[in-house]
């Protein structure tokens, strides 16, 4: 097999709908099976960065790929409600604005959250792909709480700049052949400006109204979509072990972690991601 040794951001040029009164960035490509992807939240977080290498693999195997960025992040409008609720509010809003009669949906950090809910609270939900996030109560150790914490704690402390960009992508990337100028500028162009004031009222918001982690006891009795969770083996914020206890949890659920890989597998490893998950939405079972 070869190893590619770069990665091409897609270039597919962007569209905008309106979705719950907020003129809304999305990429979308391919036909096929219907697949929702949720970014994360940190900062630059959008669909172009976060998803960019994967999407048109992804629709290459014959999955209609909708790409949004969030409420506040990317190209997509600030909101007057920078809640976790209307995120997920708004994610349901966007399915329904693309005539989604049934879908798949993936999420990648504070991505996947929203995920989880769509899948317990929206009949269209098909499969999910849960990648390298919370929002399951889960019973982790001090030492992963203590890595989550200090992530967060370097994600907080990000101001806008290049070379703090770097130096983010660095620790959020396993593999730093991938971060390259291309990605930093795109990045940092997405955490600036509008972005940026969306950033610090989502943390305002986030200490007087943060949504609580899914119990177990909630995942058992609602939850019955068919799930795969991935993740990088070496990501220092959302540690492996939040996998494993991820897939005690959940039912008719299956695991691939990848070596080499920190929080972005759709970058670390992209042939393999887009391999693993495309095989897992088409498989008819």
């Amino acid at each position: 097999m070869v190893v590619q040794t770069s990665r091409q951001i897609t270039e597919i040029e962007g569209q905008y709908a309106t979705v719950e009164g907020l003129k809304t960035h999305y990429i979308q490509a391919g036909s096929g099976s219907p697949l929702l992807i949720l970014h994360g939240a940190a900062p630059g977080g959008s669909a172009r960065v976060i998803y960019g290498p994967c999407i048109e693999p992804l629709a290459a195997r014959d999955l209609a790929v909708y790409a949004p960025d969030g409420p506040g992040f990317g190209l997509t409008d600030f909101p007057s409600d920078p809640s976790v609720e209307y995120r997920i509010k708004h994610a349901r809003a966007f399915a329904t604005a693309m005539s989604l009669e049934r879908y798949h949906v993936m999420g990648n950090s504070a991505g996947v959250y929203p995920a989880l809910r769509l899948a317990m609270e929206d009949p269209r939900v098909a499969k999910v792909v849960v990648i390298a996030g919370a929002g399951v109560q889960l019973p982790v150790s001090e030492a992963a709480q203590e890595s989550a914490r200090e992530h967060g704690q370097v994600l907080n402390a990000y101001t806008p700049g290049l070379e703090n960009m770097r130096q983010l992508t660095r620790g959020t990337l396993y593999r730093n052949e991938f971060v390259t100028d291309e990605l930093v500028k795109l990045r940092y162009e997405m955490s600036v400006g509008p972005n940026y004031e969306a950033r610090q009222a989502r943390q305002t918001v986030g200490t007087t109204q943060s949504s609580s982690p899914i119990t177990p006891e909630a995942i058992k009795a609602n939850y019955k979509a068919k799930t795969l969770i991935v993740w990088g083996k070496n990501d220092p914020g959302s540690v492996i072990q939040r996998a494993y206890q991820m897939l005690e949890i959940i039912p008719d659920a299956e695991l691939h972690a990848f070596d080499n890989c920190g929080h972005w597998p759709m970058w670390d490893q992209t042939e393999r991601f887009v391999s693993v998950v495309a095989d897992f939405l088409q498989d008819g079972t």
